[in-house]
């Protein structure tokens, strides 16, 4: 009997440890640069400022933020507010997810700054445009930015010397919660029990 319920036990967290692993948090963590300064934040909603990540004003140094933990199922928008303080302006950016619960808006776990999977405004969170593009990582007047890929963009609204506040936004989205998976992991631990039962006979 004691080993029957032995088996019993080692079946039982084979199958906690397979769903906990399955609901981990995907992790977001990112990498910029913006001419002059900035804040980030994490929001649920496009149009609402979000809550705090992180912040510069030094456009040469490569800020950063790390392992902010995402919600199984609820998807995000990464907000960046970026201001000028003279002259040109631009952000540039790396960003990564760990796990499989969510993407980026490009369909992958990681997203460099560019034309297509940013948007951008000069009002606030609201009345979203396409940015422009002022080069890739490495182009005049900013030179190389370490810690970013060489294949990011720099990025602004369409008047980078004269438009000096910008809101940049980029979706997040949740992975369906499927629940075959869910079924699946209910089975492992069933034949866990029944594989137990038979062997103490």
């Amino acid at each position: 009997m004691k080993k029957y319920f032995a088996k019993v036990i080692k079946a039982a967290a084979v199958t906690a440890l397979l769903a906990s692993s399955h609901a981990m948090a995907t992790l977001l963590s990112g990498g910029l640069n913006v001419d002059n300064g900035f804040v980030a934040y994490l929001a649920t909603d496009d149009n609402t400022q979000g809550v705090y990540l992180a912040q510069g004003n030094n456009w040469g140094h490569t800020y950063s933020f790390n392992n902010v933990s995402l919600a199984q199922g609820q998807d995000y928008f990464l907000h960046i507010y970026a201001y000028d303080q003279g002259g040109i302006a631009g952000f540039l950016g790396e960003f990564n997810l760990t796990g499989t619960d969510h993407s980026f808006a490009n369909g992958g776990s990681n997203l460099t700054t560019n034309t297509t999977d940013w948007s951008v405004s000069t009002s606030g969170w609201n009345n979203y445009q396409a940015p422009r593009s002022l080069g890739s990582n490495g182009n005049w007047p900013w030179g190389y930015r370490p810690g970013v890929s060489a294949g990011a963009e720099w990025i602004w609204s369409a008047d980078p010397y004269n438009e000096n506040y910008n809101y940049f936004t980029t979706a997040i989205t949740a992975s369906a919660v499927s629940e075959p998976g869910t079924l699946a992991l209910l089975g492992l631990g069933l034949v866990g029990l029944v594989t137990a039962r038979r062997n103490i006979k």
